[in-house]
């Protein structure tokens, strides 16, 4: 028996074993389409090996040759292809964006009230697409509730339950301070963080450019100048379960999101309280109205992830399944560095988020320049607009992009290889298509009881 008839054999072996596995992760994901898509593949490689094995010499030293070479051929060009090298680029100035201009502190103004009135007096280019989008029932309002009572009710007790916490955020400082290394302060915070359920945690400086120049919403005076003058920002991420962040764009995404945001702010809170306890300024930024900080680029620089074509931090673990907190504090401690594991060069060739969006908010084509940064930039009104229309917060290209998969064993191989090759990035996006469908339909909601 030759080396060349032997290696087709292992050939066979590798690719049954790798559909075996693929298969039974399937099955134990729920997910139909690439259970019955792999068991099929499966089959037949396993009938075409045992044909192989039943054919007569030379016939099936030739069969298991050409096998072996064709492997090895495929093999060696997934894995000498080029690393995925692409970084997110800062091309210009960034200036800081005042939050007035969100859009949720653009819709959390009243019609006809003087302070409505005046905004839009001063920014009239964004009023005719607000009009539009008022058209509709805003998100969690009684017209959606009445989809579904009990999760939009679930989901609205627990924004409300963050609006309780906004006197929480910061408070009294600790006269006596307790003067710590900055690397025993940055094992604490993260060992901490991570007790306290933060399922990622980063520290970077806190950029100047990522803090809002004037509030929007919050306890703080509408308008008034956001002076932040903390140096370093504890960025953290709580994962949302996949089983209901695939229901979307139903109710049970939003009660998702609603439950994690409070996480978050239980643990941004708590973690604040006791660093001023030791002596030092920290302020927890929580969802609802609170944040004085965009987090996904501050998410970026601690570590956490890459901004992806939908515009949302993706982290290599949860891919963008995950919930963003923030904490801004004094405290010595040691920042982290921005990674890169090939997410710009995986956007451009997958685009299932953007096929996959209803509202066609989220780019099908190339980077552009915004605020100084070359990136994908999203249309946030018309994903506004179609919040409103559903009542949820949507979630869609949350739940079809591949990074989103669960975090086991097999996908976070997947998700290793494609860090490290062109070619097997190429190939995942194809294979993601095939097994999972280019558009991944919705599941049902595990919220009914």
């Amino acid at each position: 028996m030759n080396i060349w008839v032997i290696c087709g054999q292992v050939s066979f072996l590798i690719l049954i074993l790798f559909f075996l596995f693929f298969t039974l992760f399937n099955l134990l994901e729920k997910e139909k389409k690439a259970f019955i898509r792999s068991s099929i593949i499966l089959s037949f490689l396993i009938v075409i090996n045992l044909g192989f094995y039943m054919a007569v010499l030379p016939l099936k030293n030739l069969l298991f040759g050409s096998t072996g070479i064709l492997f090895l051929v495929i093999f060696l060009i997934l894995i000498i292809s080029p690393r995925p090298k692409n970084e997110i680029q800062i091309i210009g100035l960034q200036k800081r964006i005042d939050e007035r201009d969100a859009i949720f502190s653009r819709f959390d103004l009243k019609e006809g009230t003087k302070r409505f009135i005046e905004y839009y007096k001063q920014k009239p280019h964004f009023k005719k697409i607000d009009e539009k989008i008022r058209k509709f029932p805003d998100i969690l309002s009684p017209t959606h509730i009445k989809k579904n009572p009990w999760l939009f009710s679930l989901s609205a007790a627990e924004f409300d339950f963050l609006e309780y916490q906004l006197s929480q955020v910061d408070g009294k400082i600790n006269a006596k301070s307790r003067k710590l290394s900055p690397e025993k302060n940055t094992r604490m915070v993260k060992g901490l963080m991570k007790y306290l359920g933060a399922d990622l945690c980063g520290i970077c400086e806190l950029d100047e450019a990522y803090v809002y120049s004037n509030v929007g919403r919050g306890p703080e005076f509408y308008g008034e100048e956001i002076n932040l003058t903390h140096k370093y920002a504890i960025v953290f991420a709580v994962q949302m379960d996949f089983s209901l962040v695939a229901s979307a764009p139903n109710s049970p995404v939003i009660v998702e999101t609603a439950k994690k945001y409070v996480e978050a702010a239980r643990i941004s809170i708590t973690m604040a309280n006791c660093i001023r306890r030791l002596g030092h300024t920290a302020r927890a930024h929580i969802a609802g109205s609170n944040y004085q900080a965009i987090l996904p680029p501050l998410a970026w620089k601690a570590g956490l992830g890459e901004l992806g074509r939908m515009g949302t931090l993706i982290s290599w673990k949860y891919g963008p399944r995950v919930r963003l907190g923030l904490i801004t504090t004094n405290i010595p401690i040691l920042p982290d560095k921005s990674i890169c594991f090939g997410v710009q060069n995986f956007c451009e060739k997958c685009l299932k988020c953007a096929h996959c969006c209803p509202s066609n908010a989220i780019p099908a084509g190339s980077k552009t320049e915004e605020n100084g940064v070359l990136k994908w930039v999203l249309k946030r009104e018309e994903c506004y607009r179609f919040w409103c229309r559903v009542g949820t917060d949507c979630a869609i290209c949350m739940y079809v992009c591949p990074y989103s998969k669960p975090d086991n064993i097999f996908h976070n191989v997947i998700r290793k290889m494609t860090s490290r090759s062109s070619a097997i990035q190429t190939l995942s996006v194809w294979s993601d298509d095939f097994f999972y469908g280019r558009r991944p339909k919705p599941r049902k909601g595990c919220l009914e009881f």
